[in-house]
């Protein structure tokens, strides 16, 4: 069960009331397809990566295929295979440094290793000591982390003890990817230059741009890693949690309720931090328990990273029109509305809406929930006929994210 198992998750009684008014309704029609370059752009082919034609769509979302050097991956949203293609982009950036061997040559070529900090220390002893004073503290916070969340911890305990994971996530940093992706072939290629980069005390950084051509390969550098780059690069994913957890528990949030988040496993760390901090914009507006409870409920990465763009994009509307006052907390709506000042508000990350069966069925249960006024905004657009229903139900829809 996935992102559309969870949409069809309604309760029966909204079922059969759509299945009746679907006679009444009238037509339905067959998702389009797409050639990968509409959607897509020019980022369609890499060089380690073809998006196959044509990317179909279900009335929601659409389903990607991608044919790489690695093999062949299903892809599900938008957002989701945009992550991807970053992904691809810093799986071939760090390919080209053909680690381990080539890893050792660069590094010897550049004088790099171990009397690097030996060499800082003796010319800048203050700076080199206060950076020193401060890794130590942070190394007591992590183990007095890992100790409040044993059995949950996203890094490895003896890859922590000699440094990769740190590694690792300062690589993930350097390059924009998330350093808990569940991209396997990206996620063992940094696994093996973290691990290089650990044994040999050289600073990934370092690393990278002691391989000739990487340089340029490089997606983005430190200086333009977002800020959730820039926590994963500095925290455990232990140290993530217990944050998130206190923040949240300031917003009002059950404290099994957001462990019950962390723990999903199609989250990882830098997601649940994403989410925290979204939520977190959003203000003291009632009901943030309850879109957790949905949120934590993915059982799929598709549909987290659904979840995730969702209360994201959210927060942006908040942030700019300020008017959400709660969520409506209803069984038969899995991913909760907004409610404003200027009554409902649906905000999801929706690629191609069409009207399909079980469009109806959901935007009917939505519809149910409120008699005042409603708006749904889908970063994607819709069809003709899409447009056309949900006006007849009294939606007022915005096309391509017009927060």
């Amino acid at each position: 069960m996935g992102l559309k198992a969870l949409w069809r998750g309604l309760a029966l009684p909204a079922f059969f009331a759509a299945t009746a008014a679907a006679g009444a309704a009238g037509s339905f029609e067959q998702p389009p397809s797409f050639s990968p370059d509409v959607p897509l752009g020019a980022a369609w082919k890499g060089a380690n990566y073809t998006v196959m034609s044509p990317v179909s769509s279900d009335g929601l979302m659409r389903h990607y295929t991608v044919r790489t050097t690695a093999g062949d991956f299903e892809v599900t949203g938008d957002a989701l295979m945009a992550a991807r293609i970053r992904e691809l982009n810093a799986l071939r950036a760090l390919d080209a440094t053909n680690a381990p061997s080539k890893f050792g040559e660069g590094v010897a070529k550049a004088g790099l290793g171990p009397v690097v900090f030996a060499g800082n220390l003796i010319g800048h002893p203050v700076d080199t000591t206060q950076n020193t004073v401060a890794g130590v503290g942070q190394f007591i916070n992590g183990i007095a982390s890992g100790f409040n969340n044993m059995g949950k911890s996203r890094d490895d305990t003896v890859s922590s003890l000699i440094g990769e994971d740190k590694e690792k996530r300062q690589l993930a940093a350097h390059l924009s990817v998330d350093p808990y992706t569940d991209f396997k072939p990206l996620d063992d290629k940094l696994n093996e230059l973290a691990g290089a980069s650990a044994v040999g005390n050289l600073a990934v950084s370092g690393a990278m741009m002691a391989v000739p051509g990487v340089a340029g390969m490089i997606v983005s550098n430190t200086s333009t890693v977002s800020t959730f780059g820039d926590m994963a690069a500095d925290y455990s994913s232990t140290q993530l949690m217990d944050m998130n957890r206190d923040k949240l528990a300031r917003l009002g949030v059950d404290r099994a309720v957001a462990d019950s988040l962390f723990a999903n496993p199609y989250y990882t760390p830098v997601d649940a931090t994403a989410i925290t901090e979204a939520l977190t914009k959003l203000g003291g507006i009632e009901n943030i328990g309850a879109m957790l409870v949905h949120a934590a409920a993915a059982d799929s990465r598709a549909t987290a990273y659904f979840v995730r763009r969702r209360i994201e994009l959210t927060a942006v509307w908040q942030g700019r029109r300020g008017t959400i006052t709660s969520f409506v907390d209803v069984d038969d709506i899995r991913f909760p509305l907004c409610v404003t000042s200027g009554g409902l508000v649906g905000i999801y990350p929706i690629d191609s809406l069409s009207w399909t069966p079980e469009t109806q069925k959901i935007v009917e249960t939505m519809t149910s929930a409120s008699a005042g006024r409603k708006t749904l905004i889908i970063t994607g657009t819709a069809t003709p006929l899409a447009r056309t229903k949900l006006s007849a139900l009294g939606w007022k829809l915005s096309e391509r994210g017009k927060l």
